[in-house]
């Protein structure tokens, strides 16, 4: 079986997970998860491997891009403080603390060695998290945490694991030159991604097709990854800070075919280096244990349990200091932003699953040092990689919903009226402006007073979200229209579905139809009231 070949079986198996992640409401990661370990008992099993820069140069651009673009950069910096409190010091401290422990149960491991496993198993993925937090209603702000902690800890987690392996290749180490190396590498970073995502957002402007501005996006992900790299700073700040800068941006001007197809083709990029990340570790699963041959079963679930409770436990007894003492430190934080409550920060610190990141940080190291000789531990690092890894996602996976619903965490409803505000605020600039469009163009006064009819009909049932009892009559009544709307869109589809069955219409006339029904469909599934 050759890379391609490989390649297509990752791929259809992620694929076939889909379906039951979807089934029992669980985040698909856990089913690749489960996947790869299926994947690993196949007898004659190949072995794939990719070249180390390719998994950074090729995965994590992308990924980083597309969770900064999403990101509210008004909510990232009223929680700028717990974040970076997160993505720097809990990863840091981590890392410390897990490489302790690893070189007293691990006494084989040299220090770079256990500091490499303090950095790979460092950073937190928030993609499987807030899949499950976001599905159970829990406060918006920790949504938000998980996610802008998950952007920059890759970076702070991965500078730790370039100087881990520089240690280890080269065999030397110099604390001050890291500390000095660590503060040009993120500050180089940041004007790196500012410079980038700010030529990027003038050429988007002078692009007028979709698709080529679609596939700029792209291109943005990986040039400042790639540049930043290339000049000795840090990719991961570079693409963060450009995926941030562009989703603020990109909206204002973007043509709405575009931001669709954007949405898709990034979409659909996303679930291909998840499905090939999470899946390609199985094939490397049976290499891995049969070069553990030296080790006890018993001893290697013991590495990866006590590890895996060192996890857990130093970021929960993180999350508490981290929440009190600078709030004793300066009562102004206190007083604009009081403490939350033990139940809210326990969760916040139940939360911190390993990922993608974890996985290609593992996957990167490389397998010779610079004298030429075999990287020592790596499947024992692999191996305690899988093992955090299935601990961090599996147990909160489980347990979530029941801390969710025992701690009585649920969002407000302040979102569903500052959208309902926003809305009537956008109906309001349509009422005002609109006669003075129909005038100007000689749109008959017939059409306007219909269209203004509609209007205030919506207007009328945007007001109603604003009251204590959102879901009233007319509420209702709009919810009616719009299964009318999807059962007209259902006959319309089903009747040029005929048509071209039996020639009556061309091919291209048949597919002009499709997309106007299909974005019909879109803007009716977006509009929640």
């Amino acid at each position: 079986m050759n890379f391609i070949e490989a390649s297509v079986l990752i791929l259809f198996m992620a694929i076939l997970c889909v379906p039951v992640a979807n089934r029992f409401k669980i985040p698909l990661e856990i089913f690749l998860f489960i996947g790869s370990c299926f994947i690993s008992l196949i007898p004659g099993l190949p072995t794939v491997t990719l070249d180390p820069m390719v998994v950074f140069d090729l995965f994590l651009p992308p990924i980083l891009f597309a969770a900064a673009y999403f990101t509210s950069w008004k909510d990232f910096k009223f929680n700028l403080r717990p974040i970076t409190l997160l993505a720097f010091g809990l990863v840091i401290f981590t890392s410390l603390i897990v490489a302790v422990v690893a070189k007293l149960i691990l006494p084989s491991f040299s220090w770079a060695e256990a500091f490499l496993l303090g950095a790979i198993i460092a950073p937190t993925d928030a993609s499987a998290a807030t899949a499950i937090i976001k599905r159970l209603g829990a406060p918006k702000r920790i949504i938000t945490i998980l996610e802008g902690e998950s952007l920059i800890n890759d970076a702070t987690a991965l500078i730790i694991y370039r100087f881990s392996i520089a240690a280890i290749v080269y065999g030397s180490f110099s604390l001050p030159d890291a500390i000095l190396e660590f503060s040009l590498i993120t500050t180089g970073g940041l004007f790196v991604g500012f410079a980038i995502s700010t030529v990027a957002v003038n050429i988007y402007r002078l692009i007028d097709d979709r698709r080529a501005e679609t596939a700029f996006t792209f291109i943005t992900a990986f040039a400042s990854y790639l540049i930043a790299e290339r000049l000795g700073f840090s990719g991961v700040i570079a693409t963060v800070v450009s995926g941030i800068w562009a989703g603020f941006y990109f909206p204002e001007f973007a043509a709405t075919q575009t931001k669709v197809n954007a949405k898709a083709a990034w979409g659909v990029l996303l679930f291909i280096i998840n499905g090939f990340v999470f899946t390609l570790i199985g094939f490397q699963l049976p290499m891995v244990i049969k070069n553990l041959g030296d080790y006890q079963l018993k001893d290697l679930i013991y590495y990866g349990s006590v590890i895996s409770a060192v996890v857990i436990l130093v970021r929960i007894c993180w999350i508490y200091p981290a929440a009190y003492i600078p709030r004793l430190l300066f009562p102004a934080i206190a007083r604009r932003d009081p403490v939350a409550s033990w139940k809210y920060l326990f969760t916040l610190g139940w939360t911190g699953m390993r990922g993608i990141v974890s996985l290609a940080a593992v996957l990167a190291i490389p397998s010779l040092t610079a004298k030429h000789l075999p990287f020592s531990h790596v499947e024992l690092l692999i191996f305690v990689t899988y093992f955090v890894m299935m601990a961090t996602l599996i147990i909160p996976t489980f347990t979530l919903p029941f801390l969710v619903q025992k701690f009585n965490l649920s969002d407000s409803n302040d979102n569903t009226k500052q959208e309902a505000l926003a809305r009537l605020c956008a109906v309001d600039a349509v009422i005002k402006r609109i006669n003075y469009f129909a005038n100007e163009n000689q749109i008959p006064m017939q059409v306007v007073n219909e269209f203004l009819e509609n209007l205030l009909k919506r207007k009328e049932v945007i007001q109603t979200q604003l009251s204590d009892n959102p879901y009233s009559v007319l509420s209702n009544n709009y919810f009616a229209y719009k299964k009318l709307v999807y059962e007209a869109i259902k006959i319309e589809r089903e009747k040029i579905i005929v048509m071209r069955r039996h020639g009556e219409i061309d091919e291209e006339i048949f597919r002009n139809l499709s997309e106007e029904l299909d974005l019909e469909e879109i803007r009716m599934n977006s509009m929640r009231i």
